[in-house]
């Protein structure tokens, strides 16, 4: 699956990248993401977001995810369990309006179909820890 394949976008189709590169969405122009986010558009604007760009490696780990949550709750005789996790990335500055998201992370919780609750200590003791450790080696920030 190319980088261009896991391009999802909110208002049907888009267009790809603007280089003929697939992993163009996957580098960093660091002063143009900087610029980007010291103007901060969707600050003033809820809508701004048009457009996801989804790396493999994240929609891999998201699915596996999904599919632990599904076994576990059908184990336990029920229904499939909830699950959550945090998504790490950024805005393209070479398509503004489009995030991209470049790594998950499972949360060490579950949920039911009306509710997942994260204020466990040892949940959002976790959330710290791992936002610590990427602030040092990650470009990007979580973003949900």
């Amino acid at each position: 699956m190319t980088a261009a394949a896991a391009t999802s976008n909110t208002t049907g189709g888009g267009p790809p990248p603007p280089s003929s590169d697939p992993n163009a969405r996957y580098t960093f122009n660091d002063a143009a993401l900087a610029a980007l986010r010291k103007s901060s558009p969707w600050k003033d604007d809820p809508s701004y977001f048009q457009s996801t760009a989804i790396s493999p490696s994240a929609v891999m780990k998201m699915m596996t995810h999904c599919h632990s949550g599904v076994e576990k709750g059908v184990k336990k005789g029920g229904n499939p369990i909830e699950v959550m996790g945090l998504l790490l990335g950024r805005p393209d500055p070479n398509t503004p309006k489009t995030l991209v998201v470049t790594d998950v992370f499972p949360l060490p919780i579950e949920g039911f179909e009306t509710r997942v609750i994260a204020d466990d200590g040892d949940v959002i003791n976790h959330m710290i820890a791992l936002g610590e450790s990427l602030e040092t080696t990650r470009k990007e920030k979580f973003m949900g």
